[in-house]
């Protein structure tokens, strides 16, 4: 007598960089148990997959964890999947690196468990057509993919009873039609409600199959599930269930389930789950979307048509998010770097294989994207992904000093206009003359550390739930994340502003006369100039490590415009840990003008409110300076921020006076914990009330970067260093 069977995956994963709590609470809670349980319940077999970030944590951490799994792999009740070993979007990076991170991970699982897994798990379900190839030729068979997939490709559910073949030049894989159904239903259904379901498709189907895979941490990490998996019983009850329908129904892994005769064979598009897709869209388009959804389903014709109502694809994060992208193209940089190296020295040199480690790791997806798992919006998680890629270029730079230094020319973020990269013995800046002229990324190569990491303030298409979105501590109901409205803390709708442009450095802006801080703050001010984001002309300087800027613009100046010129300089020393910043300033077509001139610059040290990072404003240390704090000075010259956990600070200085602002940049996201209030960085103000006339006027600002006592002693040699 045929059963019905049920293929099983749990896909365990923690970022680079989470802090090691969170692995602990995730191991505790959900891992841990899991297992623990799994042992007690022999007829339950199923597939696991665990990114090498988390299989190396647990190593150093709880190595009796590995000899559990050996246990289970010994009874032939779990098999172990591959994949990239620090959990990237396949489809994101180069192909020599998929190639490589899947390699990792298959010596990792071999050299601790003695196994060389077929199947792989896809991160984050990211499909594109071309895969097929790529993964044939590393060794993969097949691998679970979610059943939007499928759908979107014209199949009916009731035909996704088995696996399918597809292919790209004859390279063939097995695909696994994840359902989303069980992913809603377990553990969040009642376990009569899943065991009833797989009885409909036994019905329909005696001897079909079901596939489900999903995350583990959602048995027992996400919002109330240990209570609801393992203090309820629900998970224990689930697998009683399991057996207790033996009869007809086989539990089986995701290799044995590819082992079946195929369905037949399918191509499917670019797709991932359809939670990602909604994510990826813009915020106009995910509200449209949205109620679109509701729209068919208030007419009763959602399920008839879902199939044609769809998202956008993960490459859209690189367009939504201007950071994202920003990253993603200096992790691009960094792989073609040490692969130019690889071409020039074939016999390789000590320390290769690190730099190939950090930048693997640096190609970890979850600061890439943003969505309710997406890490976007973390700083530690942002930063520790830059502090892979910098380690890599910077070994990379120590080992050929033709990497090191000098400036280039190139389309550097793949937006049609051209960035200007400057690198020394201690910077890796890009400058975009095409975006105000602005200082876009930089990195301190020894530090390992990206100063200019900051997070603009957006309007998310999910912000219009913020109104009905209730403090966990009111909220008594297990749901999925996907159902859930929470907020950590009341009030944050009045954080809901939208930047106008890219918060990163050297951003020039003319004010109108009245302006207060409170207004730039809060994005309600008047812009008079169109320097913010206007094209400034790029001047080369052969031989010099400097990159030369000019704009011929317009501010609005008693109801007329009047044409500015603005030319600024960005000096690089080749050693030292400053850049000189040079600005002229003229009137050259009107008489005298008075104008308010202002230069914005942002850094992120991550932790606004830490006792250990702190502002400095002219060599004093206010007694309230954490850097998420909001403070004007009516007139001085230099602002500082230091960070004693890191031994960093950053100073911008000025060669006359002028008023200071300092601001935090505050974001509202939503998390598997509900919406929360994220300190993105701090937004540092010098303001200027200028004369201008035919004749320049000359600003100068240093920003100097390095150990904290030595840019404080620097930047205010007098008083800094006494005052903290």
């Amino acid at each position: 007598m045929s059963r019905f069977t049920l293929a099983f995956g749990i896909h365990n994963h923690q970022p680079v960089g989470n802090f090691d709590h969170v692995f602990e609470e995730a191991h505790r809670h959900a891992y841990l148990p899991f297992v623990k349980l799994l042992e007690r319940f022999p007829g339950i077999r199923l597939s696991l997959h665990q990114s090498g970030i988390l299989w190396d944590w647990q190593q150093q951490k709880h190595h009796a964890y590995f000899d559990q799994i050996s246990r289970l792999l010994g009874r032939n009740q779990i098999e172990l999947m591959t994949g990239g070993f620090y959990e990237p979007i396949l489809p994101a990076i180069p192909e020599r690196d998929v190639l490589g991170q899947i390699a990792m991970l298959n010596a990792y699982l071999e050299s601790h468990f003695g196994v060389n897994p077929k199947g792989l798990w896809l991160t984050e379900r990211v499909w594109e057509p071309h895969l097929p190839k790529l993964l044939a030729k590393a060794g993969v068979t097949h691998l679970p993919v979610d059943d939007t997939h499928f759908i979107f490709a014209g199949l009916e559910h009731e035909q996704l009873c088995g696996p399918f073949v597809t292919e790209s030049e004859g390279y063939a894989v097995t695909a696994l039609p994840i359902e989303k159904k069980l992913r809603y239903l377990i553990p969040f259904g009642r376990v009569e409600e899943v065991i009833d379901e797989l009885k409909r498709q036994a019905e329909r189907s005696p001897d079909g199959m079901a596939v489900y895979a999903d995350d583990g941490e959602k048995f027992g990490v996400w919002p109330k599930t240990y209570q609801h998996c393992y203090e309820d019983r629900w998970l224990e009850q689930f697998f009683e269930a399991l057996e207790r329908n033996g009869d007809w129904l086989e539990m089986i892994t995701l290799s044995e389930a590819a082992e079946r005769p195929a369905v037949g064979r399918v191509y499917l598009p670019t797709a991932s789950y359809e939670e990602m897709l909604h994510w990826a869209l813009p915020a106009k388009a995910f509200v449209e979307y949205e109620q679109f959804e509701e729209w068919l389903k208030d007419q009763g014709k959602l399920a008839q048509y879902a199939r044609f109502v769809r998202g956008g694809h993960w490459r859209s994060f690189l367009a939504k998010y201007e950071e994202a992208n920003l990253m993603h193209k200096r992790m691009v940089r960094v792989s073609n770097m040490l692969a130019e190296f690889e071409r020039e020295c074939p016999s390789g040199q000590a320390g290769l294989s690190e730099v190939r480690d950090r930048l693997y790791a640096s190609q970890c997806n979850c600061p890439y994207w943003h969505g309710v798992f997406g890490g976007l919006y973390l700083p530690h998680i942002r930063q520790a992904v830059y502090e892979a890629m910098i380690a890599a270029e910077d070994q990379l730079g120590r080992m050929t000093s033709r990497l090191r230094t000098g400036i280039t020319v190139s389309d550097y973020d793949a937006d049609g206009a051209e960035e200007v990269l400057c690198t020394t013995a201690r910077f890796s800046a890009v400058i975009k003359p095409s975006r105000g002229g602005i200082l876009a990324d930089l990195a301190l190569l020894k530090q390992h550390f990206d100063l200019t990491d900051t997070l603009s303030r957006r309007r998310e298409g999910y912000h219009r739930k913020l109104a009905r979105a209730v403090t966990a501590e009111t909220s008594q109901h297990t749901s999925s994340i996907h159902d859930l409205v929470l907020a950590k803390e009341s009030g944050l709708d009045q954080l809901l502003i939208e930047d106008r442009y890219l918060r990163r450095c050297f951003i020039d802006h003319f004010f109108a006369a009245d302006v207060t801080a409170d207004q730039f703050y809060r994005m309600t001010f008047q812009e008079v100039g169109d320097f913010v984001t206007g094209r400034y002309d790029y001047l080369p300087a052969d031989g010099k490590l400097v990159v030369d800027l000019i704009r011929n613009g317009t501010v609005r100046h008693n109801g007329t415009a009047t044409q500015i010129r603005v030319s600024k300089r960005f000096g690089f020393d080749y050693d030292s840990g400053q850049i000189v910043v040079g600005y002229e300033l003229s009137a050259p077509n009107s008489g005298p003008i008075e104008v308010l001139f202002a230069i914005e610059n942002n850094f992120s040290f991550q932790a606004g409110h830490a006792h250990d990072r702190y502002i400095i404003v002219d060599g004093a240390r206010p007694s309230d300076s954490f850097l998420d704090t909001f403070q004007t000075c009516p007139q001085g010259q230099g602002l500082a921020m230091a960070d004693e956990y890191r031994n960093l600070a950053v100073a911008i200085l000025s060669d006359r006076q002028a008023e200071l602002w300092h601001m935090p940049i505050f974001t509202v996201s939503l998390s598997e914990a509900g919406f929360e209030k994220v300190y993105q960085g701090t937004t540092l103000v010098h303001l200027y009330r200028l004369h201008l006339t035919t004749q320049p006027v000359k600003l100068t600002l240093r920003l100097l970067a390095g150990p904290l006592q030595s840019v404080l002693a620097q930047a205010f040699p007098r008083s800094a260093v006494s005052a903290i």
